[in-house]
């Protein structure tokens, strides 16, 4: 894992720490694609992972596809289903 991975794994970790590995890896794996500055690292955490569960945990796909919403109409569709996720993920394990 490169040093830029690395250190982003660990902000994902910290910013979402009951987040599962799978998805904290794919998390990672588009941060580390798309440079961000680092003043912008927390915010891009947290939108990074609003689009993971938005494409993996929800409807959100298939809601465009099958039943023809826009792109707009699927995320408000979703979008409390996501707060709920990223919520859950943001919680210390106990």
């Amino acid at each position: 894992m490169s040093a830029t991975r690395a250190r982003l794994a660990a902000l994902v970790r910290i910013r979402l720490p009951r987040c599962p590995g799978l998805y904290r890896d794919e998390i990672v794996r588009r941060l580390a694609a798309t440079p961000c500055p680092p003043a912008l690292e927390h915010k891009a955490v947290e939108e990074m992972a609003r689009a993971v569960i938005r494409h993996q945990l929800t409807d959100y796909d298939r809601l465009m596809q099958k039943h023809g919403l826009t792109r707009d109409e699927a995320r408000i569709a979703v979008e409390e289903e996501v707060a709920e996720w990223l919520a859950e993920w943001r919680h210390a394990a106990m």
